[in-house]
This record gives structure tokens, sequence and C-alpha cells, in this order.
């Protein structure tokens, strides 16, 4: 192909902001591989502001499209049919090469049925959760998505054992990404130099979500607990923002003991030098096990949204981090459970049994590590296949 440059577009769908972290490192692995190989490689679609800064054409934002919950997404279903109709017809005017899912499967299998009628090669990077719910889709997923790239061994078996001979396991990209980052962490006075914090006392992290419907149902009891165990244990508190929020919002839940770090850049640092945190179900689990940070998960969701979830969900727990280590670490206070007591008092047990929780967390990076190549670098390999 010498004297003719190959340029390769690619339909990529990131609705949440979770996934936009994981998609904009697949970008920057895909475009370095494509200027090694003298190639031209560029993406277009829905993204956050990560994928944005890899020079991703974001036609609508990850923040726009981030809800969570079955009465959450009726109420904005609309809007979300109209995104929908949108990006069908980029398939056909755009033509893109490729169409790269990442998650979000509510949007992304209706999208990949489209891609499939057109003969669009499409390529599905971290799984819908379907050994949780909806195992049904297995079958759809076979007749739609060309290639399914897994982030937990487990599911690589389960979409074999169904017959899905293209899926195969990558490797966890958090774990990929920690990876990295401990190579420029320092050590925990200096951090706390850096971030104005006070490096004499230990710090409590909350974590309440990245959506502001998460935030709202859970953020008071986080906060209350938070800064009256602080205060009783001499600890810091400190609220970390999410990026997809507007600092203003958290405004409404918050008092002034309560310290604010905003720094996404930094939060894994974060966790590696905490105490314990107050952790909203999700993603932040299992960063916080892969990172040695003990705590205790809160998970609140309109009533019907979870009355739905207990009838289709066939799990033992909520947490990811729960459902990885194939053990209940991690306390978990759900719905009405949910309290500012309620959370005190499974954090008054973790403190007297932390070394212990620390020890059962010791290796949890092994098992979701595939050696050799990362997933991201695994993912740019298979969008540059001929």
């Amino acid at each position: 192909m010498a004297g003719k440059l190959l340029i390769r577009s690619i339909l990529l769908i990131a609705g949440e902001a979770s996934g936009d972290r994981i998609a904009s490192r697949a970008i920057r692995a895909a475009k370095r591989l494509a200027h090694q190989r003298e190639e031209e490689i560029s993406f277009f679609g829905i993204g956050g502001d990560e994928c944005a800064a890899e020079g991703m054409e974001c036609l609508h934002t990850a923040r726009e499209m981030s809800v969570v919950g079955f009465v959450e997404v009726a109420r904005r279903f609309a809007f979300f049919r109209r995104v929908l109709l949108e990006m069908t017809r980029a398939l056909d005017e755009r033509k893109p090469d490729a169409l790269l899912l990442i998650d979000y499967p509510g949007f992304n299998i209706r999208l990949a049925r489209e891609a499939k009628k057109r003969g669009i090669r499409v390529i599905y990077y971290v799984s819908p959760q379907v050994w949780a719910w909806h195992k049904s889709r297995i079958h759809e997923l076979k007749r739609v998505v060309d290639e399914m790239l897994v982030i937990f061994p487990f599911e690589e078996k389960l979409y074999r054992d169904a017959g899905m001979k293209n899926a195969h396991f990558v490797g966890h990209p958090l774990v990929e990404r920690i990876d990295e980052e401990r190579e420029r962490w320092s050590d925990r006075a200096a951090f706390a130099a850096t971030h104005g914090l006070d490096p004499e006392r230990k710090w409590l992290l909350v974590f309440s979500g990245s959506r502001t419907e998460e935030v709202r149902r859970l953020l008071p009891m986080m906060a209350e607990a938070a800064m009256d165990f602080s205060a009783k244990h001499q600890m810091l508190p400190i609220l970390v923002e999410s990026a997809s929020i507007d600092s203003a919002y958290y405004d409404k839940y918050v008092r002034k003991p309560l310290t604010r770090f905003r720094d996404s850049n930094a939060t894994h640092e974060l966790m590696s030098h905490s105490e314990m945190g107050i952790l909203k179900s999700g993603t932040t689990t299992l960063e916080a096990a892969l990172l040695g940070l003990p705590g205790v998960i809160c998970y609140r969701t309109h009533p019907l949204t979870f009355f739905i979830g207990k009838k289709l969900v066939k799990l033992p727990y909520i947490g990811l981090a729960n459902i990885v280590l194939g053990k209940k670490l991690y306390p978990e206070l759900l719905q009405h459970d949910v309290s500012a007591s309620a959370i005190s008092r499974e954090l008054e047990t973790i403190l007297t049994h932390r070394d212990e929780f620390k020890r059962a967390l010791v290796g949890a990076a092994d098992a979701l590590r595939l050696p050799g190549v990362g997933p991201s670098q695994r993912v740019a390999e298979i969008l540059l296949a001929s």
C-alpha cells in the first residue's frame, strides 16, 4: 500500500462517564498504532470530555446520555429515540468502517442491530452485564456483534458456553489505567501538600456517584455519616466530586466541614492514601478493591426501578467488588437501609477489622489482568485489523 494512506472511520458510543474514560484510552492506543502503520483513524459519535480530548468528534456528550434506572430512562424516552435515529443516519451518511460500542446496552444493542443490517462491523468492548440479568441478550448479541471484548474472565466462558466463539477476555481497563498511574504517584505527604489536604489526619472518602440522580438520593445520608464519623475518629471527610456534575450542585447536600476534591486525574492516588470510603455502587467499588480501600457500599434508586431490578437480577450482591471477589466483603446498604446511622455502624465495624479487610483485597488486580498486551492496545489492534 505504498503511497496510499489507509483512512479508517469509527463510530463510537460511550454513553457514560466510565465508558468515556475507557474509550479515550482505546482511541489513544488506536491512533498511536495507526501512526506506526502509516495509516489514519478517526472517531465520531457519543463520548465525554476525555474522548473529546483525544480528538473524537462528539455529536452528543456522555453527560447528556447518562441516566440510571428504568423509570428515569422512560422519562427521557423521546430524547433517546431521537439520538438513536441520529446515530442510525450517521451509519448511512458517513459509512464508518466499524461501530465500537462501550457497555451502555439499552442504546447500544439497538444501534448494533442497525449496523448489522448495513453490513457494518460491530465491536463491543465492555460487555453488557448479561451475567447479572437478561441472559437472553446473549443470543441477540451473537447475531449482531462481530467481536465481543470482555473485561472479566468469567464473561468469556459465559459467552463461549452459549456458542459465541468471538468473545475474548482482554483484561480490565481499570487495572491497566491504575498500573500506569502508579508510576507517577508520590508519597502521602507530597500528595497532601499538592492538594491542600491535612496529612496528619486519616481520610474518609465519600463517592456519591457521577449522575445527579445518584447524588440527590445518596449524598445527604452519606455526608451526614461522614461528618459524624470523622468527628468521632478525628478523620478528614472528603467528598470526591464527579467531573460530570457541576460543583454547585453538591452545595445543596453538603455542609462546610466536608472537604471537596475535584481532580479526576488524582482520584485513584487519593484512594490509595485513604483510610476507608462510603461508596456508591458501580465501578467505584471495584476501584476501591483494586486500590486496597475498605468501605461500605450504598445503593438507592427509584422504588419501581428497584422492584423491577430485584425481579430481573440474579446475583447475591449488588457491589461489583463483591461480585468479582466472590464474597460479601464490602457491606451493602440498599434503598431504605441507607441512612447516616447505618453507614456509621458499618464504618465502625470496618475500622475494627480494617487490617483483615485489606488483606482480603491483596491480589484482586491479578485476576483481572491479562499478561502481555493491555486491553486498550488489544482493542486498537482489532480496530485496525483488515
